[in-house]
């Protein structure tokens, strides 16, 4: 089915995609004005057509060179997702690895196949990715709050540092700007007594805005009794100074506490009647200003705090291991902690913007453990500190000749554990029609060696990588747009990780990343997205591998009655997993299918929605490890009010 399926869908749109590119229809003459209200990348990206990530600064989103998605609020309410993997599942290039799709548990990301240390997490500008693994958990998120998701695809080194596979920048909801308040309230409850309670407001004047949301899931555990529960705050408010200054400062609070693992009770394993839970409180915190200096030239400062609290405990189920069910069988806790200062100058003209960028950072990592009796406990073990300062300066300009784009790129980082290192970049787009927008990119980049990293092999040099990426973005078949990006990645000083670490591999990626979307016709829509990537690599710490292939598709089918206020949706998520992925008794040859129908409505003059949502209607089976199964069929049934 796997081959089958990949080889359908890969000829039959990329053919589709060839065909409509380079057909015979007239192309609109060299001088002949671009329509300035025809997008065509409108079916993918907000009415407003920018993006912030490529640079830091807005930018239209027809001068972007790299492979960019961006998910709006919009879009995330319309799912009716609990956490941030969920959405992300399902966009082109993202390879999402759930521990159970349960409603917490560990979710890696791996954008176009690379690691999961490659890709680099910002919440409010906050590196949220942690120093003891240099991957980011983001069960921690409560998604209400996302104002718009952006995403590149492929290093962006030049701009943010270390970030070798790509970037994912979460951006929260503006504050209110009238007095009158204005918020929503959600709930949603489903099998396994799961409920997910959230609630947000916003409001203020001429001078200041506030934007306040609290959520609170919790759940029995939909498979192998892994039960989870998380309350989260967050606040943001923003203050108009005198001569166009605006201040900002955000905070927020989360606290995932879950069972990540229960071998015995499910599996029936000898000798491992034990089960694992997971308590990671986090609190992050911005302070951002900004100013017009002239017309042209604005100046961002911004002030971040990060902290994270992993704990890992391991209890006995009272067999087996000894003890009574409940005794600790071991303790494990990291703390992290990561506070940055950045700024940035941005001159912007109509053909010509750039920026100029510095920023500074300390992390600091605590570890600490404590054996129970069946490995030879009590006994507490507290590590020295880890720690690690980071500097980097970078500049990157945009500039404009009629339908013709460039953008070069140049960043220098002081890594304070590793090698300092510097990333140019040059991208460049091209507007062949008002139908058809070429992008090229070429790009130089790294993962730097986390704190635990560094500590466990002081030697260890940061990962490089040239990137190489083009890509063409059509709507020249009526009613449907085509996307299409090919990519070389060559990874270099790969880890190679047998303790201690060392720079002896290499990695070749190399793929396509297809996406295609028709316009509504009679209420339906349809959406989809294949993404197929090879690798071949030797000494990167596992077994050399030769055109090891991985490679996903989404198939989302929507109607919509605007008269009677019903939706529905119907979402399909394949995903073959590479060698790198599985480890024991994998299971993924299987389409997850997911459901929706819901019904707008209004309720004492106040706006509402309704709606029923099956998830994995056919009990398929897409798992990377037998112990950390997905949960079979399960409903919930929710509504929406807002005011």
């Amino acid at each position: 089915m796997a081959k089958k399926l990949k080889t359908i869908f890969f000829h039959t749109t990329f053919s589709a995609l060839l065909t409509v590119t380079f057909s015979s229809q007239p192309l609109l003459a060299a001088d002949e004005p671009l329509s300035e209200n025809n997008d065509p990348l409108s079916l993918y990206f907000d009415a407003d057509a920018t993006e912030e990530t490529t640079t830091r600064a807005p930018k239209p989103l027809s001068q972007v060179a790299e492979n960019v998605s961006i998910i709006t609020a919009d879009e995330i309410n319309a799912m009716h997702a609990h956490t941030l993997a969920e959405v992300l599942d399902r966009q082109a290039g993202m390879f999402m690895e759930f521990s159970g799709r349960d409603f917490f548990g560990d979710s890696k990301t791996r954008i176009l196949g690379t690691r999961k240390q490659h890709a680099l997490y910002l919440l409010d500008g906050v590196r949220i990715n942690l120093n003891s693994s240099g991957a980011a958990i983001t069960n921690f998120i409560p998604i209400t709050i996302i104002k718009r998701i952006e995403i590149i695809k492929g290093p962006a080194s030049s701009t943010w540092g270390s970030s070798l596979g790509g970037v994912v920048n979460i951006i929260t909801k503006d504050t209110g700007k009238t007095a009158t308040s204005n918020g929503s309230v959600r709930a949603s409850f489903g099998e396994r007594d799961s409920r997910d309670v959230s609630a947000e407001v916003t409001g203020g004047g001429e001078k200041f805005g506030y934007y306040l949301s609290g959520s609170n899931i919790d759940s029995n555990g939909l498979k192998v009794d892994r039960y989870a529960e998380r309350d989260t705050a967050y606040g943001k408010m923003e203050v108009q100074l005198p001569h166009s200054s605006t201040l900002t400062a955000t905070a927020g609070y989360s606290d995932p506490f879950y069972k990540s693992l229960n071998w015995s009770d499910a599996w029936d394993i000898t000798g491992l009647n034990l089960y694992e839970e997971v308590d990671h409180r986090n609190f992050w915190g911005t302070l951002f200003f900004d100013t017009e200096l002239t017309e042209r030239l604005g100046l961002h400062l911004a002030v971040q705090r990060f902290e994270n609290d992993f704990a890992q405990d391991k209890f006995s189920l009272g067999t087996g291991l000894g003890g009574a069910r409940g005794d600790l069988l071991y303790h494990q806790q990291w703390d992290d902690t990561y506070t940055a200062f950045a700024s940035r100058l941005t001159w912007a003209e109509e053909s010509f913007t750039a920026n100029v960028g510095f920023e500074s950072s300390r992390s600091k990592m605590d570890y600490e453990s404590s054996p129970g009796s069946y490995f030879g406990g009590p006994a507490d073990y507290t590590a020295d500190p880890e720690r690690e300062e980071r500097r980097g300066v970078y500049a990157n300009a945009t500039f404009v000749l009629g339908h013709f784009a460039l953008t070069p790129g140049l960043r220098y980082d002081y890594n304070g554990n590793s090698e300092e290192f510097v990333s140019p970049s040059l991208g460049a787009t091209y507007q062949l029609a008002e139908d058809i927008l070429l992008r090229a990119l070429i790009a130089k980049g790294f993962s730097a060696p986390y704190l635990s990293a560094s500590a466990l092999s002081p030697d260890l040099k940061p990962e490089t990588i040239w990137a190489y990426q083009a890509g063409v973005e059509t709507g020249r078949i009526p009613y449907v747009q085509l996307k299409c990006t090919l990519f070389h990645l060559k990874v270099d000083d790969a880890w190679h990780t047998t303790t201690p670490w060392t720079n002896a591999g290499t990695i070749r990626w190399n793929g396509v990343e297809l996406e295609a979307q028709t316009v509504e016709f009679h209420g339906l829509r349809l959406t989809s997205n294949f993404t197929f990537v090879t690798e071949d690599s030797m000494g990167d710490g596992a077994t050399d591998r030769e055109n090891d292939e991985t490679y996903t598709a989404n198939v989302i089918v929507d109607y919509t009655n605007h008269e009677q206020g019903w939706r529905a949706q119907l979402a399909g998520h394949y995903y073959w997993m590479n060698e790198d992925v599985i480890i024991e008794k994998p299971h993924y040859d299987d389409f997850l299918w997911d459901a929706l129908l819901s019904k707008d409505l209004t309720l004492a003059t106040v706006p509402a929605e309704v709606y029923v949502k099956t998830h994995n209607i056919f009990n398929a089976s897409q798992y990377y490890d037998f112990e950390y199964p997905n949960p079979d069929r399960w409903v919930e049934a929710g509504i929406v009010v807002k005011f």
